[in-house]
């Protein structure tokens, strides 16, 4: 009863955030633009019951003719679906859990943040603001934007992770920060690509403040932990980038150049809507979506600066995390206006990010942080000013947490008829292997041809990553399999492996030659060298890590110690 008075303040704050998950309840589904969440936890699933783990290759995208889209689509939020929906058997279910997960933990992690240096007051409010961010109801109920969600999530939680790590260097919070960069880089790569730099800025602020140099090595030893620890991921993604048609999500429509947005669409319309976000020019169409930071956001970050003016001679110290983190907002704004075009050409890297106002994440990251620490100066005999604050960020914002259109709609009918093509259609082009010259123009109505000679096909069989079938085969027969060539694809006809031809076809599909009599051919993907490193560098860390996590625990540190003594 006295824990429950004593955090009062997390628990109402933590019911408000979860009121704006209603709609999760509301119905069977909803829409929203990015509507792949269904379709990638099936896939997953399918990895999980072939044992393809990591799960890179699935076999439906793509057209029906395979796709590794899991070798580069940061998978984390999928891992955790296949986890819910093997419990649950509901694909809508693990859906909605993983965006409710996420939105949830972005409150309890900011919380955990900054009660750290506005008291559980200060504290509570600035989790309620990150909750009621209105771009926050944009990535959960207009774009779906699921990476995004869970990026949103590990920002608070990093800050917070290296927070403990400057009050206290040791292993455990090395391995807590650890565990949160890893988790943020294999849950969206963009949002780390955003992030990451912004944390080393962090660390060097906290050690500025210390002068503990102990700190600086674990703190940067933790960034190589995690990096280590998402390497199954990463590497490859680097490395094998230009295996696939990346230009097709760097292009067109998703070149940066088309998404910038000037001062007012940010910081002052209060306009909703469920449209596309477009190149506005004088007299032509307009988004049909907001970017905006949001009123009350903007009036917090004000008193938040008025604060650090005031506590200048008192606490210098806050008062440099509140300049820190206006710069940051105020670089990140900067970064989704045209202005800032120079800088996008500068560094090559960011225009994977596509869309400008990506940068709207750490805006309300860190306008949201430092949203709440009004409290340490304004709340003597003025709480009537947190209390406005906090009706008017829920009063506000309550109303943008709905979806255009609910659905009524089930597992079946999403995995069959017209949404089963929509969805293994669904964005076809951007990770197509580069031995495509071209999508399909439909889908793969049959699993192989014979283009030349008598065979006749028995056994066939296929699952994720792997086909089998026996031919008997009467005069000499060149077979096309539906299935597009990516490395490191292997075919063995009777236990010898082949040559491969995919260059003649401009879809880039597996071709073999079989010359007469009975043949059992097997084909898999196999790792490639960085696949299959990159993949043992990320066992060995969670093992390492989970060995250092359990050295930690002080009875096994006791137990330790004992048998040391007595061999000694």
């Amino acid at each position: 009863m006295a824990s429950l008075k004593k955090n009062w303040l997390f628990l109402l704050g933590l019911i408000l955030s979860i009121s704006l998950l209603w709609p999760l309840f509301a119905a069977p589904y909803f829409t929203h633009h990015d509507d792949v969440q269904i379709i990638r936890t099936f896939e997953m699933d399918k990895c999980f019951k072939d044992g393809q783990i990591p799960c890179r290759w699935v076999p439906d995208l793509g057209g029906l003719y395979g796709y590794p889209i899991f070798n580069y689509y940061a998978p984390a939020p999928y891992y955790i679906s296949e986890i819910i929906y093997l419990i649950s058997h509901s694909l809508l279910l693990s859906a909605k859990f993983i965006f409710a997960l996420s939105f949830v933990g972005s409150y309890v992690f900011m919380y955990l943040l900054a009660s750290r240096f506005w008291g559980k007051l200060g504290g509570s409010l600035s989790a309620l603001f990150y909750s009621f961010a209105p771009y926050h109801a944009l990535d959960l109920y207009v774009r779906g934007a699921m990476g995004e969600m869970w990026g949103l999530m590990f920002f608070p939680a990093i800050f917070w992770a290296l927070s403990k790590l400057e009050e206290k260097v040791d292993i455990k919070n090395l391995l807590l920060n650890a565990f949160f960069i890893g988790g943020l880089i294999v849950s969206h790569n963009l949002s780390a690509m955003i992030f990451l730099p912004l944390c080393l800025v962090w660390i060097f602020i906290l050690y500025l403040k210390n002068k503990k140099l102990k700190f600086l090595m674990f703190s940067i030893t933790s960034f190589i932990v995690g990096i280590l620890l998402s390497a199954f991921y990463l590497f490859p993604v680097i490395v094998e980038k230009d295996l696939v048609h990346v230009d097709s999500t760097i292009g067109g429509y998703f070149g940066y150049t088309e998404h910038f947005k000037g001062f007012r669409k940010v910081l002052l319309e209060r306009f909703w809507g469920y449209g596309a976000s477009i190149r506005e020019v004088p007299g032509g169409e307009r988004d049909g979506i907001s970017f905006q930071v949001g009123w009350v956001h903007l009036l917090a970050w004000l008193l938040a600066i008025f604060t650090a003016v005031s506590l200048w001679k008192k606490n210098r110290w806050i008062s440099w995390v509140i300049i820190f983190s206006s710069i940051a907002a105020s670089a990140a704004i900067f970064m989704i206006n045209p202005r800032s075009e120079f800088i996008w050409k500068a560094i090559d890297p960011l225009k994977y990010l596509q869309f400008p106002w990506r940068f709207l994440m750490p805006v309300i990251f860190f306008i949201s942080f430092i949203a709440g620490s009004f409290s340490l100066t304004y709340l003597n005999g003025k709480k009537y000013l947190w209390i406005s604050l906090f009706i008017m960020v829920v009063a506000l914002n309550f109303s943008y947490f709905r979806p255009n259109k609910f659905i009524q709609t089930t597992d079946q009918a999403l995995l069959s008829g017209a949404n089963w093509d929509k969805q293994i259609k669904r964005s076809i082009f951007d990770y197509l292997p580069i031995y495509a010259k071209e999508p399909p123009a439909e889908l793969a109505t049959k699993r192989y041809e014979i283009i030349i000679g008598d065979s006749q096909i028995n056994n066939f069989r296929e699952g994720t990553n792997w086909i089998y079938f026996e031919t008997i085969t009467k005069s000499h027969t060149i077979l096309r399999l539906s299935q597009y060539y990516f490395p490191d694809w292997r075919i063995f006809v009777d236990g010898k492996p082949i040559n491969v031809e995919y260059k003649n076809n401009s879809l880039g599909l597996m071709t073999i030659i079989l010359g007469e009599g009975n043949h059992k051919v097997d084909a898999r993907l196999y790792d490639t060298p960085i696949r299959s490193i990159s993949n043992y560098l990320t066992v060995a860390t969670a093992a390492l890590m989970l060995l250092l996590f359990i050295l930690q625990l002080s009875k096994v540190r006791k137990w330790v110690a004992y048998y040391r003594k007595r061999i000694n």
